[in-house]
């Protein structure tokens, strides 16, 4: 079963965003989310406790990229795995989208 959370990731550029981070049985961090994620719900109560899932983070070590490990060079065909994305993920597990940045082009 896999597991994840959000968290605070500091970025090449100095700034700091938002991934959601996902985890094997035994805790050790296995991928993030390649986009940043913005608060969203679809109440206030799911927005609420969105934030309050966001404010948690800020309370755990931040992360780089270089934390997460880099995939084995494995093929999808000899694992007999499909890949979904995060929002497919999410979707299958009932849980509201992710909204993605607005990251502005220099």
């Amino acid at each position: 079963m896999i597991i994840w959370d959000y968290r605070l990731f500091l970025e090449p550029d100095g700034n700091y965003i938002f991934r959601e981070v996902f985890y094997d049985e035994n805790d050790n961090i296995i991928a993030c989310s390649q986009d940043g994620f913005e608060p969203y719900g679809e109440t206030l109560d799911e927005l609420r406790q969105c934030l309050d899932d966001l404010k948690a983070a800020l309370d755990r070590p931040v992360l780089t990229l270089s934390d997460i490990p880099v995939p084995q060079q494995n093929s999808k065909k000899d694992l007999n795995l499909d890949t979904l994305s995060a929002d497919a993920v999410r979707k299958k597990l009932d849980l509201p989208l992710a909204m993605k940045l607005n990251t502005p082009v220099n």
